[in-house]
Parts: C-alpha cells; sequence; structure tokens
C-alpha cells in the first residue's frame, strides 16, 4: 500500500497543478455535455495509453521510456526527445506555477510578504528535499498531495451540500469549443509519471490516478458551472479562485489558496523526481555521464534546475505571454513523446496483434490531438518554433554528451 501511495503521488500531484485548475474551469464555461464528454473521453484516452505503454509482460529492460523509444527511432534522436519533452515542461510549470503561488499567499493570507520571496522559499524547500534524499522528497510530494485533495474534498462538498444563494449563475449561453473539448487530454497528463521501479505493475496506479482526477474534475466543473455564469469562466485567468468564493466565501478563497500553493509545490517537487529519474535512465543509455550514481545524479539535475528556475523567475519570464506559449509547446512534445510510447510498444510488443493495433490506434489518437491544440492556437507558428528549437538543442547536446563521458571515464581512472 506504501508503494502504491508513493507511486500514484506524483501523477496526481502534477495533474492538480494551478495551470491544470486555470485549464478546467475554464473549459467548464463551455457547453456543458461537450465539456463533460471530451472529459470523459481524454479520460478514457489516458486509460488506454496507460495500458499501452504500462502493458502486463514488459522485460526488466524496458522500464523506462528512454530504453524503450531508443529501439525505435535510435538513441540519440529518442534521448533528446524524452529530455526536451520532460525538461522544457519541468522549467517552465515550475516557473509559471511556483510565481502563482507566490502571489496566491500574498493576496490570499500575506499581504506584505513579497510574492516572489515566497516563489523562492517553496523552490529552496523543494530543492533541500531531493537534495537530502529521494525518500524525503517522496514523503513530502505525500503530504502535499493530501492536504490539496483534503482542501478540494471540503470544497467539493460544500458546494454540492448546498446551493447558489442567488441567480447569478444561470448560464445566459451554451458556448462551443472544439479547441477547449480537444484540450481536455491536458487535464490527464502526468499519468505516466510513475516512478518507482519496485511497482512491479505501473499500470494500476496510472489508472488509480486518471480515474481520481476524472471524478474530481467532473464534480468540480458541475460545481464551478453552478456557482459562476459561463462567461466569467471562460473569461477569467482565476476561475477556480471564483468558484471556491462563490462557494463558501473566504473561507473558500482559503481553502483554494491551499490548494494552489500545495498543488504549485506538489507538481515541481514531483518533476523534480521523475527528472532525475530520466537523468539516470539517460546516463544509463550512455549520453550523459554516470557522476557517481544515481543519488548524485538526481543532486545534481535537482540544483541545475532550480539556478535555472530561478534564473527564469528573476528574468519576468512568469509576467509575459510567451510564457503560455512556451509551456503549452512543452506539453505538446509531451503528447509527442506518449505518441511514439504507444507506436514503440505496438512494434516491439511480444503481445497479441489485437494490442498492437489498440497501441497503434491510441498512439494515432493522441498523435492527432496534439496537431490540433498546435493549429487551434493563437500562436501556432511560435509554438512549432519553440519545439523544434529545443528538441534540436537537445538533440546537440546529446551528441556532443559522447565525448564528454569518454572524459569523465579517463578522470575517473
Amino acid at each position: 500500500m506504501k508503494l502504491f501511495l508513493y507511486s500514484i503521488a506524483i501523477p496526481l500531484g502534477v495533474m492538480v497543478s494551478p495551470e491544470t485548475l486555470v485549464l478546467l474551469g475554464n473549459s467548464a464555461g463551455y457547453n456543458g455535455m461537450i465539456f463533460y464528454v471530451s472529459v470523459a473521453t481524454a479520460a478514457a484516452v489516458s486509460c488506454m495509453c496507460a495500458y499501452c505503454i504500462f502493458y502486463p509482460g514488459r522485460q526488466a529492460d524496458e522500464e523506462n521510456e528512454v530504453s524503450l523509444l531508443a529501439k525505435a527511432m535510435g538513441r540519440f534522436p529518442a534521448a533528446a526527445l524524452v529530455l526536451s519533452a520532460r525538461l522544457s515542461v519541468t522549467l517552465l510549470v515550475a516557473t509559471s506555477v511556483l510565481v502563482t503561488a507566490g502571489f496566491a499567499f500574498n493576496e490570499i493570507f500575506l499581504y506584505w510578504f513579497p510574492n516572489f520571496g515566497f516563489a523562492f522559499l517553496l523552490l529552496g524547500f523543494i530543492l533541500a528535499f531531493n537534495i537530502i534524499d529521494k525518500s524525503w522528497a517522496s514523503s513530502f510530494q505525500l503530504l502535499l498531495l493530501t492536504c490539496t485533495l483534503a482542501s478540494f474534498s471540503v470544497l467539493l462538498c460544500a458546494g454540492l451540500s448546498s446551493s447558489p444563494s442567488t441567480n447569478t449563475a444561470i448560464q445566459a449561453s451554451e458556448l462551443t469549443s472544439p479547441a477547449a473539448a480537444s484540450g481536455a487530454l491536458l487535464l490527464f497528463l502526468g499519468f505516466d509519471l510513475i516512478l518507482n521501479s519496485q511497482v512491479k505493475n505501473k499500470l494500476l496506479p496510472a489508472v488509480a490516478a486518471i480515474c481520481t482526477i476524472f471524478t474530481l474534475f467532473t464534480l468540480w466543473g458541475a460545481v464551478s458551472r453552478a456557482y459562476v455564469p459561463s462567461s466569467s469562466l471562460i473569461e477569467s485567468t482565476l476561475p477556480h479562485l471564483k468558484a471556491a468564493r462563490a462557494i463558501m466565501g473566504q473561507n473558500g478563497r482559503l481553502l483554494m489558496g491551499v490548494i494552489v500553493i500545495c498543488g504549485a509545490t506538489a507538481a515541481v517537487n514531483g518533476l523534480f523526481l521523475y527528472l532525475g529519474q530520466t537523468a539516470c535512465a539517460l546516463a544509463e543509455q550512455g549520453v550523459i555521464p554516470r557522476f557517481k550514481g544515481e543519488k548524485t545524479l538526481h543532486r545534481l539535475a535537482s540544483i541545475l534546475m532550480s539556478v535555472t528556475i530561478g534564473i527564469l523567475m528573476m528574468s519576468g519570464l512568469a509576467g509575459e505571454d510567451k510564457l503560455t506559449i512556451y509551456y503549452r509547446g512543452a506539453l505538446v512534445l509531451w503528447l509527442v513523446v506518449l505518441t511514439f510510447r504507444c507506436f514503440t510498444s505496438a512494434c516491439f510488443s511480444s503481445s497479441s496483434k489485437s494490442f498492437s493495433a489498440v497501441a497503434l490506434t491510441i498512439g494515432t489518437i493522441i498523435g492527432l490531438l496534439s496537431i490540433v491544440l498546435v493549429a487551434a492556437a493563437e500562436h501556432t507558428r511560435e509554438q512549432l518554433i519553440f519545439c523544434l528549437h529545443v528538441y534540436v538543442c537537445a538533440l546537440l547536446l546529446m551528441l556532443i554528451w559522447p565525448g564528454t563521458v569518454k572524459l569523465f571515464s579517463a578522470i575517473n581512472r
């Protein structure tokens, strides 16, 4: 049970980040039937994708995504794809949600406390736990997730057990948005971040995380629609905060502040943990130096990420529109990784032909949805350029690492 909880903590922590809550709130403002159907469809696709990438009977040497993708794409292209997706998401999500948590703490709890100061304080806590030991960071992740889900449950119970005191939540119109419907898949990104290699069946925690988030988000979408007008949900940059305040007043605002702060910290801490595992997988492929073992590699990765995130926050990127462009581009790269993982499972699986057909179908669906998301974006060209630049830079980095590996090997001798 303990291993299961630690395994599910990272996916759930990433999926309840403030960025996801904004996307959920905006999407809930559109046509109700389309919202519920799109979320249910996205959950089903995510479950099928989890089945394809965590299919039963996989060999021990195929435990990480880098080694799997390397079979189909080659070592360096696969390593570059995984690194570009994981690293860009981690850096950009952290830059966005930590600053969001800082503003939430400043505006909801302590007005005199500097928002960027609190953001750096959270980053310092995350770095400290990851440097001390991964087990400490995992326990910290579980604590953050517990606080987030408990606060969310209180808000949901309050919203479901009562009704709006005024008629302000009457829906003026039922707007539709194909982009919002296709973007529902982004609500479940994170289900593939199963960290603990001691869990033999990774499919179970992945599906459990998807089902938990589906139930939570469906209920929250229904409650948000009941308490807040559709136009406000669609146009607001903080739809979750509006809904929380409409449900419980100031107490709801405080609870949502806890959700935002704990959710932001859990998202960043979870991504740190998984990227540390990714770094170890890249070292196993010989594309980055092993240094002095897994723990040292994880600590070095955490330090480098923290320094980079700190620089990005100080540069003012969090307050610019291009962060949203880059962030959505990073999510598209994540979808591309899932697409190729499904294709790889279909091509190199020893399972039946029906399994391969399912894996190819799910991979195609996710690939098409990623294309739709890019095409429907306001800054399609900028997103494509960002994705291309990130991948090319990662590929160039992978190509020069072998020389570095040899250099470190000579020094260690």
